[in-house]
């Protein structure tokens, strides 16, 4: 989910279903969620993005529900407790937090029977961490010692192996990373991070398709672009079993087809927001599990721009938006106003403040005073989607209300073509994006949005102090301090300012009224392996 927008990315184009003319939208309303699968049937139906299932290699994987549903990592953490549980791992510790030890569980095994071992998930990361490989979790691994060896900037690789993953047997991995870092237990949780079977290697684009996972459900593969895909219980799941006997994906390629495929009955289960969620919510709202991303919608300065430089500029848009009113009006309430950098479901989410997230007009008039005004037009940025330019436009009407910017103009563009213009420093404006985090840890957001040179630090934004805390965060010998020094430095980049939290996105699974136990995964979506049938 890293940086991909929810309100694009996980609402890719679903494909575009025929429904009977004849059958009004009253009638479908009536009966939403009646799958038409038989009382004895114990599987159920899934509405799915086609792009969860474009490639479903642990290396590629997005961490979606359905990769979850094919492979189990070392680690997982609750979706409503938060908690962090060891799943194929027995024990991952470290006494700096460089040099790491892993257990594994003895009994796991792949789903053609053969044993998941330490070389399983040695396999894996390397396989991730080959650039020549051009899988899309690559950079994830760059925490590992030898990463570097393995991706020059040019030439070819000095590495075809990890120097800092050491298999020292079956059930024991070595790891030592590219510097401290406390939060490993976490970051492992991500299907990216899952095991590779014997093999998989020599033909990793056909084993995409065609995986052999450790997770709770199979399946006998697929050929790409299929609409339809079949997942069966594995019994030999080295974990809790999963409940139902088995998943029919229904792949989408088109959007708004989904929910009227749900209240035809064709499907049992999907993941909605916007428009679509709203519907849900007042046809069947008993039916609909919330589902906090773990994310946050934000403005971002481009620091590079001597106009933007002023940090009381930047708390004057901030404090001039009014974020309910964004909130309640064009999201219908299918979001959280943000008072900080992360949501509560975060690991130390929802208690880092941002004192310029309030919504004052007056203070913000007093602080654009206080910087010296604004001469001259503004454009907003953002990449191309109904809701953000209706979000972006409502920002320009607050900004000439509020601070009497009377030229305020908004544009949005290809989202490849928006970050290309941010890495090249050529948007001269303020920018709506999207921010998620990889592993649910307020960490995993302040890290990669604020940190010098991190990926999706698109403002310039570099601050010695911050480095210094979220470094003491990182390099803690405990979770509680790595937690509290995480919450320090978001805190300090947001008294500095240089993006503008506006909300966090909440989505919601809506099921029929033949499933229950519903619940989310951390990153969005249902946990699959414990769906109850009937």
């Amino acid at each position: 989910m890293t940086g991909i927008p929810a309100s694009s990315a996980a609402r890719v184009r679903r494909r575009l279903v025929v429904v009977l003319a004849a059958v009004s939208m009253t009638v479908l309303a009536a009966c939403a969620g009646k799958s038409s699968a038989g009382d004895g049937d114990q599987s159920f139906a899934v509405g799915v993005p086609a792009f969860f299932v474009q490639n479903l290699t642990p290396g590629s994987s997005g961490s979606s529900y359905v990769d979850y549903a094919i492979w189990s990592p070392l680690t997982r953490v609750d979706g409503q407790s938060g908690k962090l549980e060891m799943l194929v791992a027995d024990s991952i510790e470290s006494t700096d937090n460089l040099n790491w030890t892993i257990k594994l569980k003895p009994g796991w095994t792949f789903q053609d029977g053969s044993p998941v071992t330490a070389q399983s998930f040695a396999d894996s990361w390397n396989a991730t961490a080959l650039g020549a490989n051009a899988l899309t979790g690559n950079a994830s691994t760059s925490i590992f010692a030898g990463y570097a060896a393995m991706n020059p900037p040019k030439g070819k690789p000095a590495a075809k192996t990890l120097s800092g993953v050491h298999v020292v047997d079956n059930s024991t991995l070595k790891v030592t990373l590219v510097k401290p870092n406390a939060l490993l237990p976490y970051i492992l949780s991500s299907t990216t991070f899952a095991p590779l079977p014997a093999n998989a290697t020599k033909d990793l684009k056909a084993f995409g398709t065609h995986p052999i996972g450790n997770g709770p459900f199979k399946t006998g593969g697929w050929d790409t672009g299929a609409q339809e895909i079949k997942l069966e219980r594995y019994d030999g799941y080295g974990g809790t079993k999963a409940v139902a006997s088995g998943i029919d994906l229904h792949v989408y390629q088109q959007t708004g087809a989904i929910y009227t495929d749900f209240q035809a009955g064709t499907i049992d289960l999907a993941l909605l927001d916007g428009s679509d969620l709203s519907k849900a919510k007042k046809d069947t709202p008993d039916q609909v599990v919330d589902v906090q991303y773990p994310a946050v919608v934000y403005l971002s300065f481009p620091l590079y721009d001597s106009r933007f430089a002023n940090p009381q500029l930047r708390k004057a848009i901030s404090m001039a938006i009014d974020r309910d009113a964004i909130v309640k009006s064009l999201l219908a309430g299918n979001a959280k106003a943000a008072t900080g950098l992360a949501p509560p479901t975060l690991t130390g989410g929802g208690d880092a403040k941002c004192d310029a997230c309030k919504y004052d007009p007056q203070g913000a008039k007093a602080a654009l005073q206080a910087a010296g005004g604004w001469n001259g037009p503004m454009t907003l940025y953002t990449y191309q989607d109904p809701t953000n330019e209706k979000v972006l436009q409502a920002i320009a009407n607050q900004l000439r209300t509020n601070l009497g910017l009377q030229k305020v103009s908004f544009e949005s563009q290809p989202i490849a073509q928006l970050y290309q213009g941010l890495g090249g420093k050529s948007i001269k404006g303020p920018s709506l994006l999207y921010s998620g985090a990889p592993y649910p840890h307020i960490y995993a957001l302040a890290d990669q949005m604020f940190s010098a040179g991190a990926p999706l630090n698109v403002t310039g934004y570099d601050s010695k102090t911050f480095a210094g805390l979220i470094a003491q965060a990182a390099s803690s010998k405990d979770a509680d301090s790595t937690t509290n020094y995480s919450k320090q430095a978001a805190e300090q980049a947001l008294t500095d300012l240089p993006v503008a939290p506006l909300y966090w996105p909440v989505g919601g699974l809506v099921h029929s009224d033949r499933l229950s136990g519903v619940v989310p995964e951390v990153l969005g979506g249902a946990r699959l392996s414990v769906v109850k049938v009937g």
